[in-house]
């Protein structure tokens, strides 16, 4: 095997580990992300770059092991201080602790360990042993998911199906907790609301202005003469002057 066909198959897994973490979100929609132990982030889709009409996220690549929960928001709802239904978003985030290191397992030698063999220790045995330990973590993390599925909300033809994915293209395994985190049903809270009541102070200003600056965006291609545009309108001028306090 040349040098030149090795890099092409680690090009070729990494490029389907990127191609899988891609997200497309409506322009209202975002996605919740927890920082750390107890902080939590909104991020928004690229509003350069677009699939019909779908919005583009990368989640940061780096940390497979963070569950991210995708929310939508009603640009024509009230944005006044309004107390979201309780939801304990801690006990979502906890939900995935076992996921944690067997996704880095298969994280690890899917893009560290198993490019290091064929590019500089290729003989049978290191082979053989790189790929044991990647599908030993997919299988351990398949059995810990197995044991959750009703948790998860996955009938055994989605799991079979979910187990099938990961194991014919490990690439994608590394996605596992985000999957699975982003399939989860009931999820039905306002984006806007909940950043307003579960982010820090500093991250809610910030935030604030991304939502802003969408309700603009909103406005500018919205019809004057609709009522849709007033109610826009009513939205921004009411959180601009939550900015200003």
């Amino acid at each position: 095997m040349s040098l030149s066909v090795e890099l092409q198959l680690l090009a070729l897994a990494i490029g389907l580990y990127v191609f899988d973490s891609m997200l497309l979100l409506f322009p209202n929609e975002g996605v919740l992300t927890s920082v750390g132990k107890a902080r939590w982030r909104v991020t928004f889709g690229s509003d350069k770059t677009r699939v019909r009409g779908k919005e583009i996220l990368f989640p940061n690549l780096l940390l497979p092991h963070r569950p991210i929960f995708k929310l939508s928001w009603d640009c024509e709802g009230p944005t006044e201080q309004v107390p979201t239904i309780a939801f304990d978003w801690g006990a979502q985030k906890d939900l995935f602790k076992d996921l944690m290191m067997p996704v880095y397992g298969i994280a690890i030698a899917q893009f560290i360990v198993f490019p290091y063999v064929i590019l500089f220790f290729l003989t049978d045995i290191s082979i053989i042993t790189s790929l044991a330990y990647l599908y030993g973590s997919i299988l351990i993390a398949l059995v810990l998911v197995y044991r959750k599925r009703e948790i998860f909300h996955l009938s055994k033809r989605k799991f079979l199906s979910l187990g099938f994915e990961c194991l014919i293209c490990p690439p994608v395994a590394v996605n596992l907790i985000r999957k699975l985190s982003l399939g989860l049903p009931g999820l039905k809270q306002d984006l806007l609301l909940v950043s307003r009541n579960l982010l820090e102070a500093d991250d809610w200003n910030t935030t604030k202005d991304k939502f802003i600056l969408r309700l603009a965006e909103e406005i500018d291609f919205e019809d004057e003469n609709t009522p849709r545009f007033e109610k826009l309108n009513a939205n921004r001028d009411m959180l601009s002057k939550e900015v200003s306090e």
